[in-house]
């Protein structure tokens, strides 16, 4: 899932952008795959997050939301994302205990 729905969702949005030209029923279905796809693209790491982990820690959301439109944001998401829970919960419990 990591890699395998970027690998899927780069593409579909990238080919239903260049399809979406025109006004017939193939371009209308086009753009609202590219905007699906395009959404889902820009929130993969919040969406990677809630799939992996039961209970998704909530900074990989607002960070992805907030500055995952600059390149740097989205990479640190998707870092954040694919860091290992454990280290996460126990820097939860660290705050937690502050």
């Amino acid at each position: 899932m990591r890699v395998f729905g970027l690998a899927l969702l780069a593409p579909t949005c990238l080919i239903s952008f260049f399809i979406s030209s025109g006004d017939n029923g193939v371009a209308l279905a086009a753009d609202l795959l590219f905007y699906i796809s395009a959404v889902a693209l820009y929130l993969f790491p919040s969406i990677y997050t809630v799939l992996v982990e039961p209970i998704p820690p909530r900074r990989v959301f607002v960070i992805n939301l907030l500055t995952g439109w600059t390149l740097i944001g989205w990479c640190v998401a998707y870092y954040m994302a694919l860091c290992n829970p454990e280290s996460q919960q126990v820097e939860d419990k660290l705050h937690e205990q502050l």
